[in-house]
């Protein structure tokens, strides 16, 4: 030790103490090669006598922290309680900055712990210290630990160079640390190099320049490593690997570069196949380069190729192609027969990376697509039958069983599957189904598939609470035709009949053949009953075109019978008997027309009631106990209402509410049609009075009947009314309807022109049903012109509403107002705002309501609906 022969030199004749801190040397000189915790505490020991302290302790510095950790201690006659014990155990420089600042700087700090920070103080005076002495260990000049020796007493006065025994002890501490620190992060690296070579299945061989094995990390039975250590390499490893090993390692070694190589091992249970890579690396000692090899048993991904592409092989083979997909339906691999199947040579190389659905007819998209998704979210294998397009030929039907391709996270990262063509299977399976399913001389859907047609509908129409339609059509005088003329002529006219029908259907509608001359049409999700007597219309019409048969023009014509689910009935066999009956009806009635199953039950009930219903009818009337029901008139964009119509409702205690279009007429039959108008008058003239008090100025519209617009005293009876319950002519609306304006021109002209001149506003009221011209139109002193609701029922067409838009362009140009009746749905009420109709009413804004209703729609407005 160069340091204790230095010392020897300057220290003669020697003192005890100076022996004291020469032995502490040779401890302190021992800790470089035996960092042993005994022989630390035998070092501390020595220094602590040494230097007569009562203890002495080793810290280590963190490296880049502000703390010192304890490595050990020799106590001496100090005692310390177990919480001393633990505050010793790290120190936070930033409570110890006076210590810190000085052995950073290099120097020792030798203090009574009175002149020393509060912390310190804390720190040792429960223990009894009473003077310190810390002395920094150093490494390039860097702090990296101190040694701390506590005195219970003032220290004895220190002799000539004891400093510079400190000092030399220091440096022999700091060597031991940094040796220490140097060992732990060898054996933690060869441990971690250990456990990562250790961690992986290939074998690990190191080799010197001369082929000499050097270390070995391999658990692979063919090559046990402890016995390799040593061995050149045609000793140590078998003859193709020896050989690829002894090739590789020259060049390995002249460069820097990864030499790659592999070799097979001979086994009885089959060859191993191995790949590895070698690189030159420094040896231990620095002074040579050794190399690394990175040996790799690869036999069962061997295997697996080949099993693979025999798989392949075996696959190519067959008819039916097989594909793989990405999750997008993009193609990643074909199998031979997808270029048959396309009948295109290239197609299995030019096809690859596009989708599939680009060789899929358009209208088979959805399916493939609902296929593909399918099999993502449920991980099953699912069928899909789809037309694959072909180059130059017919597209093809194919059957794809599609599967999830599973990666190795358990999820399906794509789809597999195999094409088989079933061409001619679909082709048979739809011929089949044509001739169970559909009528072979009209192509219409026959009973059977009619049959679950309807039961669909009306399944259908009870979750949504819409009506379905059953139409069951006769063709007239039909044996005439095949008499006349031949089977195959009146084969020509069904088929003939069926296509003009099909032609007036929605799309929606259903057209069936039920036999012979007889067809059944299907209309379901029915708007409202105006539609279905509109559709009917048409169908009789459209059987008025003609056929030619023999160069002889033929008009044949044609029954309907209607029935309405579930107005006329509950069920798919009520149904069908309802309509039944109806056509017969019609039938009966004289041929070429329409009837509606209500219709018939209600005239047999009017036949069986028409006595009793009168009667009561004439005792309600003279009874006073018709009530007056409201409908208010809107702006459909504000929601306001502009004015309320009065109309007439009938609640009979046997048969309930009546409907006006029963009870009108009978009142008209019975002469008591101006007694019900005038109650109705009063009625609303009263109501209306109270509604001004309220400040409700709203119009009232009052229907008034032909008797009572042409009898003498009307006009004057309706302005003493008016006055009677202080109200104004303006703040009534006479309504008359097309037809009455137009009977008797000149009379009811003369009473119109009062009623105007008087104040009163004057509107036509069901306008389109009449036949008046612009010219009447024109001279009448009209105000307002309410559009027929019919009109408005056919809005769902384009005829219907150009008819409208010309209805009112007309009504505009003649400086009328515009309301249009029967309003019911929001589709309408937007088309009729986009052609300048501001005034609506239908049940889509409201229904007629009792007073107390409709004042508070006064109130709040309707708003909200447009």
């Amino acid at each position: 030790m160069n340091a204790r022969r230095d010392l020897d030199d300057t220290t003669a004749p020697l003192g005890n103490t100076t022996r004291d801190y020469l032995e502490a040397l040779d401890a302190a000189g021992q800790l470089i090669t035996d960092a042993s915790r005994d022989a630390l505490e035998r070092a501390l020991a020595a220094i602590g006598c040494a230097a007569e302290a009562d203890a002495a302790a080793l810290y280590r510095h963190g490296a880049g922290s502000l703390r010192a950790d304890y490595i050990g201690a020799w106590r001496g006659s100090i005692k310390l309680p177990g919480h001393a014990a633990e505050s010793l155990a790290r120190l936070d420089y930033r409570l110890y900055r006076d210590l810190h600042e000085t052995l950073s700087a290099g120097l020792m700090l030798e203090r009574r712990v009175s002149e020393l920070l509060p912390a310190t103080q804390v720190m040792l005076g429960p223990v009894g210290v009473q003077h310190l002495l810390c002395v920094p260990l150093l490494d390039a000049g860097e702090l990296i630990g101190f040694l701390a020796l506590a005195y219970l007493d003032a220290p004895r006065r220190r002799i000539s160079g004891e400093p510079r025994f400190l000092a030399t002890l220091a440096n022999y501490l700091a060597l031991a640390l940094v040796r220490q620190q140097a060992e732990q992060r060898m054996g933690v690296n060869a441990l971690r190099l250990s456990t990562l070579v250790g961690a992986t299945e290939d074998m690990v061989f190191e080799l010197d320049s001369a082929g000499i094995v050097v270390n070995v990390w391999s658990h692979h039975p063919a090559l046990p490593s402890a016995s390799l250590v040593g061995l050149p390499l045609d000793l140590a490893f078998p003859q193709d690997m020896a050989w690829a090993l002894g090739q590789a390692l020259p060049q390995a070694l002249a460069s820097e570069a990864r030499e790659q190589f592999e070799f097979t091992l001979p086994r009885l249970e089959g060859a191993i196949y191995c790949i590895g890579r070698l690189q030159a690396v420094p040896s231990e000692d620095g002074r040579r380069r050794n190399a690394v090899a990175l040996i790799r048993d690869v036999s069962e991904l061997m295997r697996e190729e080949a099993r693979r592409r025999a798989m392949v092989e075996t696959l190519d083979q067959l008819e039916e192609a097989v594909i793989e997909l990405t999750p997008t339906g993009h193609l990643t691999r074909l199998s031979a027969a997808w270029a048959t199947l396309r009948v295109w040579p290239n197609a299995g190389r030019l096809d690859l990376a596009q989708p599939l659905t680009n060789f899929v007819h358009e209208e088979d998209h959805d399916v493939l697509l609902r296929a593909f998704a399918e099999v993502l979210r449920a991980g099953e294998p699912v069928s899909a039958r789809f037309r694959l397009l072909r180059q130059g030929a017919e597209p093809l039907w194919l059957e794809a069983r599609l599967l999830p391709n599973w990666g190795a996270d358990g999820q399906p990262h794509g789809l597999r599957g195999v094409l088989r063509d079933v061409t001619t299977a679909h082709l048979s399976e739809a011929h089949i189904r044509q001739l169970a399913l559909y009528d072979s001389l009209t192509g219409l859907p026959n009973r059977v598939l009619l049959d679950d047609l309807l039961n669909q509908a009306l399944s259908r129409a009870k979750r949504h609470s819409t009506r379905v339609a059953l139409g069951f059509i006769d063709l007239d005088h039909f044996k005439q035709i095949n008499d006349a003329f031949g089977h195959q002529a009146g084969d020509q006219v069904l088929a003939t009949l069926a296509r003009q029908i099909r032609s007036v259907l929605r799309e929606e509608d259903v057209l069936a053949r039920w036999g012979g001359d007889e067809f059944i049409v299907m209309l379901p999700d029915l708007p409202d009953l105006v539609t279905l007597s509109q559709v009917a219309e048409r169908l009789r019409e459209i059987a008025r075109q003609g056929v030619v048969l023999e160069g002889i023009e033929t008009r044949p014509t044609i029954s309907i019978g209607m029935a309405v689910f579930p107005d006329n009935a509950d069920n798919a066999e009520a149904l069908l008997r309802a309509a039944d009956s109806t056509m017969y009806h019609a039938k009966a009635m004289g041929r070429n027309n329409v009837q509606f199953y209500g219709d018939i039950v209600h005239l047999k009930s009017i036949g069986r009631e028409h006595m009793a219903v009168q009667t009561r009818l004439n005792h309600a009337i003279l009874n006073n106990e018709l009530q007056v029901f409201y409908q208010p008139i809107v702006n459909a964009r504000s929601g306001e209402v502009t004015s309320i119509e009065a109309l007439a409702r009938w609640h009979d205690d046997t048969a309930g509410w009546i409907t006006p279009q029963l009870f009108i007429p009978m009142a008209e039959k019975l002469g008591l049609i101006s007694e019900l108008s005038e109650q109705i008058i009063v009625q609303a003239l009263t109501k209306l009075r109270g509604w001004r008090a309220r400040g409700f100025k709203q119009p009232l519209a009052l229907n008034v009947s032909r008797n009572l617009l042409f009898s003498p005293r009307f006009v004057r009876n309706l302005i003493s009314m008016v006055e009677e319950y202080g109200l104004r002519p303006h703040d009534v609306v006479v309504e008359i309807t097309e037809s009455l304006a137009l009977t008797d021109h000149a009379r009811q002209s003369r009473h119109l022109k009062q009623l105007h001149e008087s104040g009163f506003r004057i509107a036509i009221d069901d306008f389109g049903t009449g036949y008046s011209s612009l010219s009447q139109l024109h001279d009448m002193p009209i105000d307002i012109l309410k559009v027929d609701l019919s009109f408005t029922a056919r809005l769902n067409n384009e005829s219907g509403r150009r008819i409208m838009q010309a209805i009112v362009q007309m009504s505009h140009a003649l400086g009328l107002d515009v309301v249009v009746e029967g309003v019911e749905t929001l589709e309408a009420a937007r088309f009729l705002q986009g052609l300048g109709v501001e005034k609506m009413q239908g049940f889509h804004f409201c229904e007629p309501v009792p007073a107390g209703v409709c004042e508070l729609h006064l109130q709040l407005g309707l708003d909200g609906k447009v």
